[in-house]
């Protein structure tokens, strides 16, 4: 009898193991990671002022002419930079500009908030990031979880991409994914 029940031991955790052995493929890691992507990419954005812009004489003394990334925007058609106007606030003399955006730049704004006199700090979609490829899968069994290394891969450069944005988004990023082994299988999203 007593090598039955540890024959019958045996047989039942080789059964054990053998079920729970589910390992997450790349493949699986993949079609759950595109799956809920649900075809929404990553956005990528940046801030920009516009309105009525209006910046003291100390201002451009230590920033430069804030204006002039706005001409090279307008030359693009993004926006319509104004006439110039000195004013004086607060004992101080400023420039003011009126910068409009065009029906092209509204196009890649995301939100916009007023700021104070007329000035509006807008959020635009600089570009996008869409799935590229799996690169690693570490799974983790004791504790029923899988890290995933993703590679997204930058695409839809807008506009109001420039050179400076190259460095805070790369052409290929890494992204570490935690995957969840339940009883219905490998789950990456609700």
């Amino acid at each position: 009898m007593k090598i039955k029940t540890s024959t019958l031991i045996i047989i039942f955790l080789i059964l054990l193991t053998s079920c729970s052995s589910d390992k997450l493929t790349t493949s699986k890691a993949e079609s759950l990671f595109i799956a809920c992507q649900a075809g929404e990419n990553l956005i990528k954005t940046n801030t920009s002022s516009f309105g009525i812009l209006e910046r003291s004489d100390s201002f451009k003394k230590k920033n430069g002419n804030f204006i002039a990334s706005y001409k090279k925007l307008e030359k693009e058609g993004l926006y319509t930079v104004g006439e110039l106007q000195r004013i004086k606030r607060n004992y101080t003399m400023r420039d003011r500009y009126k910068v409009d955006l065009t029906p092209k730049a509204k196009e890649f704004l995301i939100s916009a908030r007023e700021k104070y006199n007329g000035e509006i700090l807008g959020k635009f979609r600089i570009c996008e990031y869409t799935f590229g490829s799996i690169e690693e899968i570490h799974e983790i069994p004791e504790k029923n979880i899988a890290d995933v290394r993703v590679k997204l891969i930058r695409i839809k450069e807008t506009p109001f991409f420039r050179e400076a944005h190259e460095k805070l988004n790369p052409k290929e990023i890494f992204k570490q994914v935690k995957y969840k082994k339940t009883n219905d299988g490998w789950k990456l999203c609700n």
